[in-house]
């Protein structure tokens, strides 16, 4: 971890004791919008506060998302009262708009974010991206952003895109769609796996941990040894995301069986 790295986590970690406190002063509040790692690590910084907080990002499995900390009132009521009393919060701090072109263009996620932050918005401030097809997608941000976004976000890339409102389904899903990939491992090592999704050669994956360009669950990996469970999100700069779904039974040959989902 680098010094501004460092830096930043610190004040990350400040900035959560700060919002606890007040949340015990009888506040609802919330952070920005926060990576997977920025999540993980806060809530491992605040786990003594662990029931009063959550994670919430417009959808069940969002990769940004926001951690909201709660008062003892709101903790204490049953689920209907405490959905009631965080309703307006999460229509307020966690709001979905639709971007929709013109279809002159096919629209990335890569396009998308680059017009949000031509508008001058920090990261920060934008939830997921959610690309639903090659002319419509959706974005989460608060409230006061989406006014923001619907009077200002008016072009993204070389196409024209109206922003609106988005009524989202109860299951909606973020629109992701995964490839499978599956192989057998000699073992759950992580050098190991990296080989199989990546088809690549044990060597060459121990060299990616070595130049830095290998995750596990966010998080920079420099363990090509570690061992590999199901459930563990791997990523592999240059070669895509992947979520291990299982890897456990052995083949005949006491190989270990490996299924994934490589995000499409």
């Amino acid at each position: 971890m680098t010094a501004g790295e460092d830096k930043a986590l610190l004040q990350l970690y400040a900035h959560g004791e700060e919002l606890l406190a007040r949340a015990r002063g009888g506040e609802i509040t919330a952070t920005a919008y926060l990576t997977p790692r920025e999540a993980r690590r806060l809530a491992a910084h605040l786990s003594y506060a662990r029931e009063e907080l959550f994670l919430f990002g417009g959808y069940e499995g969002a990769e940004r998302c926001r951690m909201f900390f709660l008062p003892d009132y709101v903790r204490e009521a049953d689920a209907s009262l405490r959905a009631l009393l965080l309703e307006d919060t999460l229509r307020e701090r966690v709001c979905p708009l639709q971007m929709e072109g013109s279809g002159f263009a096919e629209l990335s996620h890569r396009d998308y974010m680059g017009a949000l932050l031509n508008l001058g918005v920090e990261r920060d401030t934008v939830g997921d991206i959610c690309v639903l097809s090659p002319h419509r997608a959706v974005l989460f941000c608060d409230r006061l952003m989406s006014t923001f976004f619907t009077e200002n976000l008016t072009r993204v890339a070389r196409d024209a895109v109206r922003v609106t409102p988005a009524a989202l389904p109860p299951d909606f899903d973020g629109g992701r769609r995964f490839q499978a990939v599956s192989d057998t491992v000699a073992s759950p090592r992580a050098d190991a796996v990296v080989a199989a999704l990546c088809n690549l050669s044990r060597e060459r994956a121990r060299a990616l941990f070595v130049e830095g360009r290998v995750e596990l669950d966010y998080e920079p990996a420099d363990k090509p040894d570690r061992e590999i469970v199901a459930g563990t999100v791997v990523t592999v700069r240059g070669y895509g995301k992947f979520i291990v779904r299982s890897l456990s039974d052995k083949t005949k040959k006491g190989r270990y069986r490996l299924l994934s989902d490589r995000y499409a």
